[in-house]
């Protein structure tokens, strides 16, 4: 394509200008879709290039944002607004971000000079320039065509099309985990992950890469643990609460690894086509983002493809030496427990730890403003909260079995459970952890040892039961009857009782 040509009404062609700094460039009208304001979600992708913003969510579409400062090198005005110009070309939606916008131009034709050379890269963004004000004015115009010749952005358009490939496929209804590292929030498949354990003692390695955290004692195997974080390259938070880190561990080809991460956050369940394809950058790793899921209007969380996170070379370089140490027999110790009888337990806090089975679990979500509270419902209901199109009925599970209530729930978590009258939302004071445990290694415990427990509780514990924890150690699960408590809290009509 050669230079940009405005939107021709009679002899004059349209133009809209921005601002960044003290530059001003134009797009064609013809070429813009929209200009919006800057949104609160937009989220950052790891590895990008340095002009890459971040990407938004605009109505079902997600929008990479190109820094037009950063790309073209020009001072921006960093108090300013910021304006995102929304352009299509080659079928491919692009937001520039620019600093603010200037005005709408109506150019004659002959004002409208096209460059004569043809230069590559950045430089031909700029492929021509508005003479106004009889030349005291010139205005630079951007070819929206050239962004997807540069290196980096031209993969853009066959990104698209292989995403949109995937959105034709039948959908299915998925859970994932969504967890922080630094101030990104990301999610993987349930499926991916076999546990997600406290942080226990890690030993340093004889042989470490710059990511390499150590290796713990998984059930007498050795897991060689990674920070997730400098993998991708994500800069840490300077308010990371250190006994919310987690290690998620899963199977990368023959191997278990662990990944450290800042806090597991929560259970979501998704459909696929609910997943928004992102339009990608050349970058490292950019096979490994599946797409991004919208959980809120502030709030998106990208979607990870869990056999991407690491390529053949970076296995090879943090087991380097470490043959024995991590060798596929041990990993086989670990298949062979998993052959046995094998359920997944999320342990939560009230006034005692208490367990429930994970499949007992909807998802996992965290309060949101508009909570309301309902008239002529019991005290133990503190409201009902929309998620996604459905109205969940909150109890508080504190009140509802008379311990001692502070009325703060700004670090309370909810779980979603579903029976067959309706969804109900628990609250809880955290989540601790999720363990995979072998059901014939459970030792059932004599109620007398939880008798205050079980009072408590009102006889909701199904069973009180010893079994070793992820590192090997005992660990006392009270297992609540979860059928029974939304018996109990749901009458026939699928509302609070």
């Amino acid at each position: 394509m050669g230079a940009t040509v405005g939107k021709a009404v009679g002899n004059l062609q349209m133009f809209a200008s921005f601002k960044l700094g003290d530059s001003e460039l134009a797009i064609s009208v013809a070429l813009l879709q929209e200009v919006v304001n800057v949104p609160e979600a937009i989220s950052p992708v790891p590895l990008a290039p340095a002009y890459l913003k971040g990407i938004f969510n605009l109505r079902g579409t997600v929008i990479p944002v190109v820094d037009m400062g950063v790309l073209l090198g020009l001072p921006r005005d960093e108090k300013a607004p910021g304006k995102i110009a929304v352009v299509i070309t080659e079928g491919v939606r692009i937001g520039l971000f620019f600093d603010s916008t200037s005005e709408i131009l109506n150019v004659p034709v002959a004002d409208v000079c096209a460059f004569n050379d043809a230069p590559e890269g950045v430089r031909a963004v700029v492929r021509s320039a508005l003479k106004l004000n009889n030349g005291s004015r010139l205005v630079e115009v951007i070819d929206p065509a050239s962004l997807l010749k540069i290196e980096n952005i031209a993969s853009l358009l066959s990104s698209t099309e292989q995403k949109d490939e995937t959105l034709k496929k039948k959908l299915t209804r998925r859970q994932c985990i969504t967890f922080h590292s630094g101030d990104r929030e990301f999610g993987l498949n349930i499926s991916a992950i076999r546990e997600i354990i406290r942080v226990p003692e890690i030993k340093r390695s004889s042989v470490q890469v710059e990511y390499s955290l150590g290796v713990v004692s998984l059930r007498g195997v050795v897991i060689p643990v990674l920070d997730f974080g400098k993998i991708l390259q994500v800069q840490p938070s300077s308010e990371v609460d250190v006994e919310a880190k987690r290690i998620v561990i899963m199977k990368i080809e023959a191997l278990y690894v662990g990944f450290m991460v800042d806090a597991v956050d929560s259970i979501k369940t998704y459909f696929e086509e609910n997943l928004l394809p992102i339009p990608m950058f050349d970058q490292k790793k950019m096979s490994m983002m599946r797409g991004v899921l919208p959980v809120a209007e502030d709030r998106n969380v990208l979607l990870l493809a869990e056999d991407h996170i690491l390529s053949d070379e970076e296995v090879d370089e943090f087991t380097r030496g470490h043959s024995l140490l991590y060798s596929k027999e041990n990993a086989k110790a670990l298949e062979k427990e998993a052959a046995g009888e094998r359920h997944a337990y999320i342990s939560f806090k009230l006034e005692y730890m208490l367990s429930t089975r994970l499949s007992s679990v909807h998802e996992i979500a965290n309060l949101t403003e508009d909570m309301v509270k309902p008239p002529g419902f019991p005290d133990y209901v503190v409201g009902v909260q929309h998620m996604r199109g459905e109205v969940v009925t909150l109890v508080d599970l504190r009140m509802y079995y008379g311990m001692k209530v502070t009325g703060d729930y700004s670090n309370s978590r909810i779980l979603i459970v579903k029976g067959a009258q309706g969804k109900i939302g628990l609250l809880v004071d955290s989540v601790e952890s999720i363990d995979t445990v072998d059901e014939s290694k459970k030792i059932k415990i004599p109620s007398l040892f939880a008798k205050d427990a079980l009072t408590a509780l009102r006889g909701d514990i199904q069973d009180v039961v010893e079994m070793p924890d992820p590192t090997g150690k005992k660990k006392i699960f009270m297992v609540l009857d979860m059928p029974e408590v939304l018996r109990k809290l749901l009458n026939p009509h699928g509302s609070a009782a």
